[in-house]
Order: C-alpha cells, then structure tokens, then sequence
C-alpha cells in the first residue's frame, strides 16, 4: 500500500524563444555565409587538354604561377576521340587576369639528370601545372588550352634576363646547365629545341638578376662542357672545366668593356669553344684548297703575335671555294682593308733551315700583311709566301732560270744576310723571284741595284796558279743571292738576276727583256738551240734559231736588253767553240773556250774598229777571233818581180805584226805581181793612206855581220805610214826606205859596178845611196840618180868631184906595181865617192838635182884634199 500522497504538475506557459534555437540559428547563418562566400570566391572555370593524364590528380593538382597556387584541378576526363585528356580546372578570382589568348599550360614535375635535379618543389608537393600568361591587359579569353609537352622557350624567368642561345648542336648541354663567367654560376639553362630551319639549336637561358649587368652586346657564349686538349711540340694543353660542367655540361660567358646592354629575349652565338668565340671584328677569308688551316681556333698572327682566330671553315654556296669565319681583335681594325693580304703559314723542312715545325701537328696558320685601301671584311688567304717581318720591303727579281733557288734562299750584302727569297714561280718562260728585305736595309735598296746569284764555288787558272774561292758551306748547299748598291735611294718594281757577279758588273743599265740579232756565214758553225752568245767569256744571250739561206746559213740569237749597249758598229762575231792550238818556234799555245761552249758551241763578239762586219743587215759571224781581228781592209802591193814574198808574209812597222800576205797574183798585161795584203783592222785607217812606203826586210850578210838576223827564216815586210789620202794601191820597194835626202844626177860612159843602192862615201863614211841607173835619152851615157842624206847635202859644192870607188885599181911600172883599192865592203858592195877642192872662196851648195861627171877612177890628188866645209 502506497502511503505517499500523489500530486499534480503545475504547468505553466513559456512566454519567450527557447535557447536551444541559438545555435541551429547561427548554424544556418554561418552555412548562408559560407554558401554567399563560395558563390562570391569562386573561380573561372577553364579545360586545359594534355597528351595524356600522367601527374594528373583531380581535386589535388593544382595550378601555380611563379610558385604561388592560382587555380585547381576540378576533374579529369577524356576526350570524345579518346585521343588526348582535358582537364576542368578552376582559375582563382584574383589570377583570372592570367588568362588571356596567349597563356601557356605545362605540367611540372621532377626531373633527374647529370645535370642536377630540376621541379625538385614537385618532388615534395606533387605534380602542379605552371602557367605563363600572355598579354595581361586582355579582357577576354578561352575557354580552352593546350597544354606544352615541356616548358615554352620564350618563358620569363622570374628573377632574371632571359636569352636565346643558337648553336650547330646542343653538345653536352641540358636543362639546368649551368651559366659560367670566370667559374661562378650566374645562371642556367631553361630549354632547348630545333630552329625553324631545323640546321641548328635554340637554347633558352636565364641568367640571374644580380648579374645582368654582366651581359652586354659584346657578350660571346661558348660550350665548356666535357674536356679540351691541346698537342703541340710545346706539350699538351689539358682544359678541365669543374665537375658540374664536366657531368652536365655548362655554357662559359665573357664580356668585353664597353658593351651597351641587352633586352630580355636577345639572341647570341654558342660557340664551339673559346677558341672560336671570336670576341673580335668577324671577318671571311677565301682559303686556298689543302691549306691545312684548322676550322677550331687556328690564330691569326701579326709579327708574332695572336691578334685573331678562325672560328669556323665552311664551302661557298657554289661549293668552289673554302671560307674561313675568322675574328680580328677590335684594336686592329685599322688593318681590315682592300690591300691587306693574309698568308698561310705552312710547315718548311729544307737546307735553309726549319719553320713553323709545330704546324706538322697543330696545323697550319695566317698570318697578317697590313695593307692600305677602303675598309674591307672579306679577303683572300695567299699560299706559301715567306715574309720574314710585315715591315720587310717586297722586290721581285727576273731570271732566265731558277738557278736551283727556292723559297727561303738568303739574300746576301757583303756577306751579310740582308733579306731572303719568299717565293719562286715561273711566268711568260721567265722565273720570278719574289725578295723580301728586312726593313732595317732599306737605305741598301736602290734604282741601280745589281742582283746576282752567288753560293757557288769559283776556280780561276792564271800564271800564279788556280784560285779557287768556295763561300760557307751553307751557302754553297743552299745557294743564295747578292746585290751591288747603286743609284738614288728607292725601288724600282723589278730587277733583272744576274747569273754572276762579273755580268752583274758589267750591266750598266736596268732594262728587261731581250732583243733578237741575225747571223750570217756560209756554213753553219759548231751551234746549236741554246748555244751562249758570250761577250769576253760571259754569256749575254743564247741561240734560238738558224736556218738554211740562200748566201748560207742564217742565225738568230737574242741578247738580253741589258747588255744591248754592249752592240756598236765596230762589234764584230766569230765563232767561239771547241779548243785551239796554235804551235810555232815561240811555243805551243792551248786555249780552251768555256765549258759550256765545249759541249752545246757558241759564238762570241766584241768591238774590233775598222773590220767588215755586216753583210746587208745581217752581222757577218766569222770563223775564228784571229780571223775576225785581222780582216781589215785590204791593199795591193806591185812589184816588177817576186822579191821573195810569200803567202803569210807579215807586213810590219816598227817590228810589230799590222798586217799580213794573203794572196799573190801575177798581172800578165803590165808584166808585174800584185800582193794582196790585209791590214789589222785597228792599225788599216794609219797605213792605208797616200804617201805609205813599203819594202822588203831581209837577212843581208856582209863583212860586218848579218843585219836583220831575225829573217832569216822568213822575211817581212817593212811600212813607213803616210799622212795622206786613203789609198790601197803601192809599189813594194826591194830596198829598206831612207829618209828623204836631197838628189843629184850623175853621169857617166859606163855603168860599171854602179847598181841600185850603190853606197855614196864621203871620207868612207855611207852619207847616200844609188836610187836608179838608166841610159841618157840619147843612149850615149848612163845617167845615175844618187839621193844623199839631208844632213850631209851641205858636202856637195858646184866644183865637187865624183868617181867609182869599186873593185881594185892596179898599175905596172918600172918601178913595180902600185895596187889601189877601197874597203872591203866596197869591194863587195860597190861604192861612188866624192870630195870638193880646196878652191877659196868655198864654192857654194849644189842645188839639187845638179848634174855631176862620174869619173871611173880617181886622181892622187883627190885622195889629198882636206877642204874644212862647215856645217850650215
């Protein structure tokens, strides 16, 4: 039982709101909130399509610019042609801005390489995809993109320059490589792709922000990835970048002062390395086929020094020339003109030494020759040509032969080397030798100067033996060139090489070239094509035709134009081969022509006055020296009869050889004989003249001796030269000529032992001579002309007596017998003797031509006289 008491609620009714709807309340603001918040922030919705979904996470990729997330990645779905993916992604309100007609999508995500690790922020985060707007002042947009396979090239760094790179490959490079200037990182590589024209390759670099400055317009690029070596008689050149480089590869950078700044997205050269990298002035150089040059940095010298490099070899577009890219350093553009010339450089093993013995492994070089002109930036590269110094002063040289010469003979002054020969070619059937002289000789060159090859043993036979001269032996192998310093000071453009050193003397003048002469000769002597024309044993010319003729043989030889004025109107030709031997009482004489006449003949010449030397206009070649000098003019000598004069008798004045007997002929119609002589040419204008004497010399025996004893095996003729006209007839006298006395006629019943040449005695002592004997013209007394001697013509007076003085007078009496007689020579010779009475006054001089009673013999009386008779 239930003793509690029981009772009832008291309700009562609320008047107010409950608190339990507080918080459904602001539950439901804050879902309005939250749905106001999302519908005001949300974004703009895009489709991005991507080859393949690979990355790709909905709800969780998200999409960033510069790092920072700008949008998400909604849904993921397919394309209707199942051939790509496209994505729904949202953009952020406050990044809308971002899109435009030129924004780009690519999907970053991390990447392992030698080079380093790149979108390593992926490897945290997961893949996102990297947007780069476009024009950010547009206002309206797609609603679809396409997304990049890999990040674009033109992407802007976010904290630096941004700059293309173009090369012929890509090398060691890849994305990340790293951006060296003087081994510090100043930036990396982005990307990489082919150009338009698929022949090279774009690489996108950035470089940071801190060194922008660094880049200028100047700026060359060049690949330092891997590992560079040089080999050369130096040693090895080994260069190793740093390991990153070496694993990754890297790109080295230098910048030159001066340089002005680059915009973002310039474009440079990657070259191969930085050799190549041509900091300079770029210039082309047309290369001759086969030089040897190395494409990769081969140097451009000036006087020794590096001003220059090769950067790149490649064909012309015709592909008929080699072109060389080369690069000049700024500070030597004053060089880069139409007459610069380059030179290859190329290895040279020979007598005269050694040079660029290097190029045998490194390869050949150019050098520079500074020129003057306009401004020029494509030359032409010349092979082989020696110059010793840039500053050297060029000649060339003209010879008819290379002499065994060649590129780098020295050129000698006094012993001394002066210059050297730099090239040898051959043009128009001449050889050219191209000289440079050190410029320091520059006063040593002149207008006159006389080159002539030396090197060359010399041997000299004369009576104090042989001289032989033999120049050092380096000369001697190598040969070489000397000169003569002559004229005003200045070069002329060529000079002749003289073979020698004496035709090098002789030439008076520099002229070039030749001059043809013609020959002619009955036969054709001991010649041939190229036989020497020689003057005094030098060769001055050569043959170079003969021909059959219709007088004999006709025969052209050229003499060079230098030796020209050497030809006169006296020169005279003859035949100048073989050996001649000439024997007589005095000796045997040998004499040799020179060597080169011995073997091929020739024909010498020189000036000899007074010889015939033409015939018409042609030069008459004789066929001996001796003939030429003794075919003078020629005289006829008469005489009633042969006094004993024979062919090859000389004619003589004064005991020397002027002339000589060459043809003797009988002249029946005037019952005479005609000597035919030729005169020595030098001496026929003296004797070939009126009033000339000539008579016969020879040995005479009597009591006395033997005068003239030197005829006695052949005798000469004697010549007294006259001082007239020119003539070439006269009478030989038999009798040796007296000095013209003062004449006188005789007479006589008899001849008696009167002749020609009959002494005339004064006192015993010869004062004349008989000069005729004939019959008076009435036959009835012999008349004799005597001729005394001027300085005794004061003995004959008007009352002088003359009687014959020969033989022996012998008279018998009773008182025995008286025998008178002259002196031995007048009872050999004959004699007329003469005295004068002592009348007083003195009787005066007989004039000449007196006539005189020639007694047969003389009275005792005569014999007593002593009549004094002063000189006048």
């Amino acid at each position: 039982m239930n003793d509690n008491p029981s009772y009832s609620p008291d309700i009562k009714r609320s008047r107010g709101i409950s608190p339990l709807w507080i918080l459904p309340i602001i539950t439901m603001l804050l879902a309005g909130w939250l749905v106001f918040k999302a519908v005001n922030d949300a974004g703009e919705r895009i489709q991005i399509h991507f080859s393949n979904g690979q990355g790709l996470v909905a709800g969780r990729t998200t999409i960033r610019y510069q790092g920072l997330e700008v949008g998400m990645i909604r849904d993921i779905k397919l394309s209707s042609d199942l051939e790509s993916i496209y994505v729904d992604a949202e953009i952020y309100p406050e990044a809308t801005k971002l899109l435009s007609p030129e924004t780009q999508f690519w999907l970053v995500k991390p990447q392992a390489s030698l080079s380093g690790i790149s979108g390593l922020d992926a490897l945290v985060s997961g893949n996102y995809i990297a947007v780069q707007p476009g024009n950010l002042d547009s206002n309206d947009h797609p609603k679809e993109y396409h997304a990049l396979d890999n990040a674009p090239t033109n992407q802007v760094s976010h904290n630096g320059l941004l700059l293309s790179l173009k090369a012929k490959d890509l090398g060691g490079l890849s994305v990340g490589s790293q951006i060296i200037y003087r081994k510090i990182p100043i930036g990396e590589v982005l990307s990489y792709q082919l150009n338009k024209d698929n022949q090279s390759v774009l690489i996108q670099v950035s470089i940071k922000d801190e060194y922008q400055q660094i880049i200028t317009k100047q700026s060359r690029f060049w690949n330092v990835s891997g590992v560079s070596a040089d080999v050369g008689f130096d040693g090895m050149d080994v260069r190793l970048e740093n390991m990153s480089a070496l694993i990754g590869g890297a790109i080295a950078v230098d910048s030159p002062d001066g340089g002005e700044p680059v915009e973002q997205n310039a474009q440079f050269i990657l070259y191969k390395d930085v050799k190549t990298a041509g900091r300079g002035i770029p210039i082309t150089i047309q290369l001759p086929d086969n030089s040897q040059i190395n494409p990769k940095g081969s140097p451009i010298v000036y006087r020794g020094i590096e001003i220059g490099q090769v950067t790149d070899i490649s064909f012309s577009k015709d592909r008929k020339q080699l072109i060389a890219a080369a690069s000049i350093e700024p500070a030597f553009s004053d060089m880069l003109n139409s007459g610069t010339h380059f030179v290859v450089e190329e290895p040279e093993l020979s007598l005269n030494g050694m040079r660029n013995v290097s190029n045998l492994v490194k390869g050949n070089f150019l050098s520079i020759k500074p020129g003057t002109g306009e401004r020029s930036r494509q030359f032409t590269a010349q092979r082989a040509q020696l110059t010793p110094d840039a500053k050297s002063i060029s000649l060339t040289l003209e010879a008819s032969d290379s002499y065994g010469l060649e590129a780098g003979s020295k050129v000698l002054y006094r012993g001394i080397p002066v210059g050297m020969v730099s090239a040898v070619s051959l043009q128009d059937d001449h050889v050219l030798f191209n000289v440079n002289i050190e410029e320091q000789y520059r006063a040593l060159i002149r207008h006159h100067n006389r080159f002539y090859i030396t090197g060359t043993a010399k041997a000299a036979l004369d009576e104090n033996g042989v001289n032989l001269t033999v120049p050092p032996m380096k000369w001697l192998l190598a040969g070489s060139i000397s000169f003569i310093s002559e004229g005003k000071e200045g070069n002329e453009a060529h000079y002749p090489l003289y073979p020698n050193q004496s035709l090098a003397e002789l030439a008076q003048f520099h002229e070039q070239g030749s001059q043809t002469i013609t020959l002619t000769s009955p036969a054709l002597p001991s010649v041939q094509m190229g036989s020497p024309l020689l003057y005094r044993n030098l060769k001055v010319g050569s043959i170079t035709k003969y021909a059959l003729s219709t007088d004999g043989v006709t025969i052209e030889a050229k003499i060079d134009n230098q030796y020209q004025y050497l030809i006169t109107p006296d020169t005279v030709f003859w035949n100048h081969s073989g050996v001649k031997i000439d024997a007589s009482l005095a000796g045997v004489s040998v004499q040799a022509a020179p060597l080169q006449s011995l073997i091929k003949g020739g024909i010498a010449f020189d000036s000899i006055k007074g010889v015939e030397n033409k015939v018409g206009e042609k030069w008459k070649l004789y066929d001996s020296y001796e003939q030429a000098s003794q075919h003078g003019s020629a005289i006829t000598l008469t005489s009633s009869s042969n006094p004993g004069v024979k062919v090859g008798t000389p004619l003589e004045y004064q005991g020397v050889k002027v002339g000589e007997i060459k043809r003797i002929t009988p002249n029946f119609k005037q019952n005479s004989v005609a000597f035919i002589a030729e005169l020595n040419p030098q001496y026929s204008s003296h004797i070939a003249k009126q009033g000339s004497v000539f008579w016969l010399q020879k040995a005479q025996v009597n009591l006395n001796g033997i005068d003239n004893i030197d005829k006695l095996l052949q005798a000469s003729i004697a010549v007294k030269p006259g001082k007239g006209e020119a003539l070439t007839q006269f009478t030989l006298q038999d009798k040796a000529m007296q000095p013209n006395g003062v004449q006188f006629v005789l007479q006589s019943r008899s001849r008696g032992s009167v002749t020609l040449g009959t002494p005339v005695l004064y006192r015993d002592i010869e004062v004349g001579h008989v000069t005729d004997v004939r019959l008076g013209d009435l036959s009835d007394r012999v008349i004799s002309t005597i001729e005394v001697k001027p300085e005794y013509a004061y003995l004959i007076r008007s009352n002088t007596v003359f009687w014959n003085a020969s033989g022996v007078d012998v008279s018998i009496g009773l008182s025995g017998a008286n025998i008178k007689s002259g002196t031995m020579d007048s009872l050999l010779r004959g004699g007329i003797s003469f005295a004068t009475p002592p009348d007083l006054p003195l009787k005066p001089i007989a004039t000449a031509e007196s006539s005189f009673l020639l007694h047969r013999s003389v009275e005792s009386d005569w014999l007593t006289w002593q009549t004094p008779i002063p000189k006048p």
